[in-house]
């Protein structure tokens, strides 16, 4: 393999973050904080080719190339090296699959568009990041939200609740103990269907905070009578939105996932954003229903650009 691959590592914020500004309308995959802290169950490697940063990864048993080559120049004859790297990943893995880039940003979609008619390779859709107006999260109005505004409210009624912004000298400890009474509690009633994913979150969950000072997120903490029952992290995208990155709340308690979501929404629509960004769903039908229920203002769709 002439291109030399890398882990990604801390030391790589700088050149990432530069890179992948020049994106005009980023998905919430499209940072430097998702590649480092997914870096391990994703198998992340990257290279630049062309003055290109590529980012490579494992999904669903075969390698890709994840999310677009960004930030040089012969886009076409970029990929085509990227698809001869994945080829030789898959090779040493023992798979077999058609070598592809997943999650290109809709705004990317004419250069892909012209990249496929160049290399004779397939776009197609690949999933799609729910953006919803940090407003409508706030004030939950209407009836379409009568469940979750009641949910929030009776967390409100019922429990002797704090919120104090994430800092993770005073906090870090009381929510890696609530990442795992979480993962304990989504373990107990999956069926089977979501265990690697769910165990690859979790993980990512615990990186996240663990790096958390040396990564660009900030959010908030839920306590009920001094314990600390929830807390949600994210980061700005772009400006006025941000990225809702890692939540979770005790799997025992009403109401506090819907409190701390409209909470999390409250405190960055305060720093400036209009909107949020919740990820896509992972092609997870469970997640898919959540998100539509808050009723996103629109989706942003990414897309695959496989070789054929």
């Amino acid at each position: 393999m002439q291109n030399e691959l890398r882990e990604i590592a801390l030391a790589d914020k700088e050149l990432f973050n530069k890179t992948f500004a020049q994106v005009k309308e980023p998905l919430a995959d499209t940072t430097f904080t998702m590649r480092r802290i997914w870096a391990g169950p994703l198998r992340h490697t990257w290279t630049v080719i062309n003055g290109n940063l590529c980012v490579f990864g494992y999904d669903k048993g075969r390698y890709v190339v994840w999310g677009p080559p960004v930030g040089g120049e012969k886009l076409a004859e970029t990929i085509v090296e990227c698809f001869k790297i994945v080829d030789e990943l898959n090779k040493s893995a023992g798979a077999t699959a058609k070598p592809a880039v997943i999650y290109l940003p809709q705004c990317l979609k004419a250069e892909y568009d012209e990249v496929a008619g160049k290399t004779g390779a397939s776009l197609g859709y690949w999933t799609q990041d729910y953006v919803y107006e940090t407003r409508s999260l706030i004030v939950l109005k209407g009836k379409e939200f009568d469940s979750k505004r009641n949910k929030a409210s009776f967390f409100m009624k019922n429990y002797n609740l704090r919120i104090e912004e994430f800092d993770s000298s005073s906090h870090l400890s009381d929510c890696l103990q609530l990442t795992e009474l979480w993962n304990s509690g989504k373990t107990e009633v999956n069926d089977g269907s979501y265990g690697h994913e769910l165990e690859s979150e979790t993980e990512t969950a615990r990186t996240l905070l663990k790096l958390s000072e040396a990564l660009d997120v900030r959010g908030i903490v839920l306590k009920v009578d001094g314990r600390v029952v929830g807390y949600s992290i994210g980061e700005l995208l772009r400006d006025g939105v941000v990225s809702n990155i890692v939540e979770k709340t005790h799997p025992a308690i009403k109401g506090a996932a819907q409190f701390i979501f409209r909470e999390f929404a409250r405190f960055w629509a305060g720093l400036g954003c209009e909107f949020l960004n919740a990820q896509d769903d992972f092609g997870v039908e469970y997640l898919k229903r959540v998100k539509l229920s808050y009723h996103p203002a629109r989706l942003v769709v990414s897309y695959c650009l496989e070789k054929k």
